[in-house]
């Protein structure tokens, strides 16, 4: 009786190990995670660079209005950003305008002098300030080899225009900013940022001389109308190095 209690015990204590053995090897430690647990239990991204973060962005910046009807205007200047997080930013815009005829306003010239006689109005100026938030980031493969970090950002402020022309259509207006942009970051401390700008303001876009009664006037009618401007940035980033989450 006492040798077959010992056989059983023994047979008990090689199957528990066998059991445990092969549950280890399964990777079976308890009762199976659910996905939520999985990520609950630990940092979903580790050494995340912060592209954004706690950095100062100075960026010259080129570009165009897009919508014009009558002087298109090329567009230089700058902006500078500070990210209070890497999803959160406040930015400065400065535009400087050069304008130059569409070619609407080549064919009034030619075809009816009269309607172009008062004037058209220029984007001397734009300014803004806007913040900035940043809803999606992700990296991309260039030829399979390179790897660029990648944001989409939406943009929203104030600033102002300067419109110049003639007497009557000289203004300078406030403007609500919206906006969109696409950031590619090179190297860690550059970025090329391409936006995408709605100025919403109120100005004349031409001035009309009216003869009455033998009296020449010139009228500019402002309108509230949205004006498109398309930028593209490269951004120098300060620090260089950005901060690195674990």
């Amino acid at each position: 009786m006492r040798c077959s209690s010992l056989l059983l015990s023994i047979a008990v204590v090689l199957f528990g190990n066998c059991v445990s053995q092969v549950a280890m090897a399964a990777g079976i430690t308890g009762p199976k995670k659910s996905a939520l647990e999985k990520l609950e239990s630990g940092p979903a991204v580790r050494e995340r660079m912060q592209l954004r973060g706690g950095r100062f962005t100075a960026a010259p910046a080129f570009g165009m209005t897009m919508n014009d009807a009558f002087r298109r205007n090329a567009l230089v200047g700058a902006q500078l950003t500070y990210h209070f997080s890497d999803s959160m930013g406040l930015a400065a815009t400065g535009l400087y305008g050069i304008a130059f005829d569409t070619g609407l306003t080549e064919q009034i010239g030619e075809k009816r002098k009269s309607k172009s006689s008062g004037g058209f109005s220029d984007v001397q100026a734009l300014v803004d300030v806007a913040f900035e938030y940043v809803p999606v980031t992700g990296k991309l493969a260039i030829v399979g080899r390179e790897v660029l970090s990648y944001d989409f950002h939406v943009v929203g402020g104030v600033g102002g225009a300067k419109v110049v022309g003639s007497v009557d259509a000289d203004s300078f207006a406030i403007a609500p900013v919206l906006g969109i942009g696409l950031r590619v970051f090179p190297l860690t401390s550059v970025s090329v940022n391409i936006e995408v700008r709605d100025y919403i303001y109120s100005a004349a876009t031409h001035a009309v001389e009216d003869t009455l009664d033998g009296k020449t006037e010139t009228r500019a009618d402002a309108s509230w109308s949205n004006h498109f401007a398309t930028t593209i940035g490269v951004g120098f980033a300060f620090p260089q190095d950005p901060e690195v989450r674990h």
